[in-house]
């Protein structure tokens, strides 16, 4: 017998058992790529790779396992975009108990997006590699709410130095193609550096965000701003293809609530003293051509509002309210100053780098299918506009869009159509529902569990009002339409039997407001007489209701 060669075979059979135990315990080059159906392109999307062992999360980055997230400070200071195939953006927290330095604590256990279960979400470029030692992982891939996201495990053997793994993301709806964009109309960061403005771009796109509206920050103690803005006029905006971004600004922000000023060409702030005079800031907006004022964090009634907005309002300057936010819808509110006759925009922003992502909530307008940043902006005016954090919701009457105005005549009808469309994968739709300013109108539960519903009927127009539509999804995911406005034999759209009741409150908390005031060491005399203003007004509209409901008896 040759023991030698005997020898020799058995180190070559030791040496392969070994060789091979290398391979799996060495990592394997996966090599990504996220394509857009309806594009057949590589595209830019928001992703969380974790590996299910550990649940430790993975990313294009040299540092291929994430130790930490990103804060809000990384947004004060800009993040710079690399063009690099392999660059990340913020690894942002999407779950969990917020601690206003990851994510806003407003969410509490709520999800920053419905439909997201990952605990974080970060942009890649959709082409890009990372290397993954033997295992079981799992991809969560989103694109905004029109597309179907995308959950799929996978596993890694180790026996391959390379593999590649490609992803296609559906749209399960094409908005566009029915005249309706995406905006987001409270985005902060700075637009100082053309690598800013590059990573706005490709993370408005990562998230199919069509008008991202970039706020710089004023504050109340000194005249210095965060979240430098280029500039705010035209010139200063930037569109590639049908995603644009454009500059505003948040200012005033004091204890009276948040002003959120859009499609501006200079930054408006209230002179010292009388920074608190947001009447004069509403003013000096409006001054500017096509200029849009709004009232931020109105969903879950922060930033105290409560304490600026009842007055406030009565100066007929406030063109809408973000009435989605930080997964928080605020209708009750929200239909009490529809109720007092007020007509106010449904409007939906982030508040990103506090909200998790762009686009979480978007503010839909219907700009027809010639997509443009004016004629966005032009539709959020006109209040033709509906919220969303997942479903959409399509509501006419006569035809006619949210935020119009119908004259009739009493006891003529009106044909309502109201239409609810959702993905399984987005939110099963539970009900979509119409009220005005009676209360609920109709609604229809989705006891079939179709992914579009349809309510058409035929409504009575005993007296003015306002009326607009909801969808609901049983993940919470919610979408509702800006009122469409009914006036009939001239009269105006509030509610004289709840009116009362909702002045009665305006009045409370202005009298608790003017009280705080005359406690301070130097009251501000211009806060006091312009609580005293709001007091005449909801006293006159008091007066106006009881005559009105005299005369109609």
């Amino acid at each position: 017998m040759n023991y030698k060669y005997w020898i020799a075979f058995l180190m070559m059979l030791v040496n392969g058992v070994f060789v091979e135990a290398q391979k799996a315990d060495s990592p394997t080059l996966v090599k990504f790529k996220i394509i857009d159906a309806t594009t057949a392109k590589v595209t830019p999307a928001m992703i969380c790779l974790m590996d299910l062992k550990d649940s430790s999360i993975h990313t294009p980055t040299l540092k291929s396992v994430v130790g930490s997230l990103s804060k809000i400070s990384d947004f004060y200071k800009g993040i710079e975009f690399s063009s690099l195939k392999n660059w990340t953006g913020p690894i942002r927290k999407m779950n969990g108990i917020g601690t206003n330095n990851d994510r806003s604590f407003v969410y509490g256990s709520l999800p920053s997006l419905p439909y997201w279960k990952a605990p974080v979400i970060y942009q890649v470029s959709g082409n890009f590699d990372i290397e993954l030692m033997p295992g079981k992982y799992h991809i969560s891939i989103e694109h905004g709410n029109e597309y179907i996201p995308i959950g799929e495990d996978f596993v890694i053997t180790g026996k391959e130095a390379i593999t590649q793994k490609s992803f296609v993301l559906k749209r399960w709806i094409n908005l566009p193609q029915r005249g309706w964009y995406s905006g987001d109309v409270h985005v902060h960061h700075p637009t100082t550096k053309k690598e800013h403005k590059e990573f706005l771009l490709e993370y408005a796109t990562a998230e199919d965000v069509h008008m991202a509206n970039v706020l710089e920050m004023g504050h109340h103690s000194d005249a210095n701003t965060d979240f430098k803005q280029e500039g705010f006029d035209e010139k200063f905006r930037i569109c590639r293809g049908d995603i644009c971004l454009a500059s505003g600004q948040e200012g005033p922000r004091s204890d009276f609530g948040h002003v959120i000023g859009l499609n501006i060409n200079q930054f408006i702030r209230a002179p010292d003293p009388g920074y608190n005079y947001y009447d004069l800031v509403f003013k000096k907006l409006h001054q500017q051509p096509g200029a849009i004022v709004g009232f931020a964090h109105f969903s879950w009634n922060g930033c105290s509002l409560p304490r600026g907005f009842p007055w406030y309002v009565t100066s007929g300057e406030i063109d809408f309210v973000e009435l989605l936010q930080f997964s928080k819808i605020n209708t009750l509110d929200y239909y009490d100053y529809l109720d007092l006759g007020f007509r106010l925009t449904a409007a939906a922003g982030s508040d990103i780098p506090w909200g998790s992502t762009m686009g979480e909530v978007r503010t839909f307008v219907y700009t027809g299918k010639k997509f443009s940043a004016n004629n966005w902006f032009k539709g959020l005016k006109a209040g033709n506009t509906f919220v969303s954090n997942g479903p959409a919701v399509f509501l006419q009457a006569d035809g006619k869009l949210p935020g119009s105005e119908i004259i009739q005549r009493k006891g003529t009808s009106t044909v309502l159509s109201v239409k609810g469309i959702s993905n399984p994968s987005i939110g099963v739709i539970s009900k979509i529902a119409i009220y005005n300013s009676d209360g609920l109108v109709a609604e229809k539960i989705n006891t079939g569990k179709k992914d579009s519903l349809v309510l058409k009927m035929n409504h009575t127009l005993t007296h003015s009002q306002w009326l607009a539509a909801a969808v609901f999804c049983e993940n919470s995911a919610v979408a509702h339409t800006t009122p469409i406005y009914f006036i009939v034999d001239n009269q105006p759209t509030w509610n004289d039997k709840k009116a009362p009741a909702i002045i009665l409150k305006q009045e409370e908390a202005i009298n608790k407001t003017a009280q705080e005031e005359k406690a301070l060491p130097n009251p501000d005399q211009g806060i006091l007489t312009r609580l005293e203003n709001a007091k005449v007004f909801y006293k006159n509209l008091r007066e106006h209701i009881q005559q009105s409901g005299i005369k109609a008896k």
